[in-house]
């Protein structure tokens, strides 16, 4: 029987320590070979006025788990500008101001459909998981402060997860909106055992932090890259809310897979403000620096090689990352 499973099952039986601990031996047998992943695709289809309609797909398999995945997401995306940031924000535009997001698991030896599962909440543990884990094996030791750009649906687990993997105690955070800061701020706070801070400008999230967090959708830096120094490592969502100069200066870039993510779009209509050409030129010009967290896990990538580098996990568009369908 396929099992069905909603947003209130899955906050009811998954929370970030199960989600840590699936996922760390999943990038283990990656790096090691034992486990499959096919990158992202984006299928873009132009509506109006820099709003888009965009299905994407990824899929892959985990046969510790005896399990194939295929992660699909369904929704209409728009290129705005929110408070003077230019930014793409996702519209819930399915019933009662839902978003349309689904995993189905497959079993690998009777090919039966195993669980349908609405992947909204999923997906933030997922991505706070990684990125912890991302901090576990690329931040120094002693990491102790960390610095949070965004206050939306995934900066909570990003912040959940890192608190796990190291001894952090003080988190400072900015976003451009104040009141949704102030309360971001108070509800973690009274969630975690570390001092949580609200930042009046972006500098003073960088300055001083061992663990520096973007977990934004801005598609412009959040912040200056020359403001890191040596000793820092960066966790970013994607590319777009990082500068050159964070890439340049990074010692190291961490991703989730070597592959590329790819976007298809209608041929009479216009691109996306040239974000594809970003990445591309991103892809090429730190290919050389660029790890797999999974060999950097099983050791056959090189990661910190000492506490002075400067180390960057990257998200979508750094380098050839792209998306996992295996987790």
């Amino acid at each position: 029987m396929t099992l069905i499973l909603n947003e209130d099952d899955v906050e009811s039986l998954l929370d970030i320590d199960t989600c840590l601990a699936v996922l760390e031996p999943t990038f283990v047998d990656l790096g090691r070979g034992e486990a499959v992943s096919r990158p992202r695709t984006h299928t873009y289809t132009y509506l109006r006025d820099a709003t888009y309609y965009n299905f994407k797909s990824m899929d892959g398999a985990v046969p510790r788990y005896g399990v194939h995945a295929l992660r699909l997401s369904s929704e209409v995306v728009q290129d705005t500008e929110v408070l003077g940031s230019r930014r793409e924000e996702k519209l819930a535009l399915a019933q009662d101001g839902r978003f349309v997001g689904l995993v189905m698991l497959f079993d690998l030896e009777t090919t039966e459909p195993l669980a349908i599962i609405h992947d909204s909440g999923l997906q933030r543990l997922r991505v706070g998981a990684t990125s912890a884990l991302a901090a576990k094996y690329l931040s120094r030791d002693d990491s102790r402060r960390v610095g949070l750009f965004g206050t939306g649906w995934q900066a909570g687990p990003q912040l959940e997860a890192l608190v796990r993997v190291r001894d952090i105690e003080e988190i400072v955070v900015f976003s451009l909106n104040p009141d949704r800061r102030r309360k971001f701020v108070a509800t973690m706070a009274s969630r975690l055992d570390a001092k949580v801070i609200a930042a009046e400008a972006p500098r003073d999230v960088v300055d001083g932090a061992d663990i520096v967090v973007c977990a934004t959708n801005s598609l412009h830096p959040v912040f200056d890259g020359s403001w890191l120094v040596a000793g820092q490592h960066v966790n970013s969502l994607q590319s777009g809310e990082l500068d050159d100069a964070t890439h340049q200066r990074a010692d190291v870039i961490a991703v989730r897979a070597r592959e590329a993510s790819r976007s298809y779009y209608q041929a009479a209509a216009p691109q996306r403000s040239g974000l594809s050409q970003r990445w591309q030129e991103h892809s090429e010009r730190w290919n050389d620096k660029v790890v797999t967290l999974g060999g950097v896990m099983v050791g056959t990538e090189q990661g910190r090689a000492r506490d002075d580098q400067i180390t960057l996990f990257g998200g979508s568009g750094t380098g050839p990352s792209s998306g996992l369908g295996r987790c």
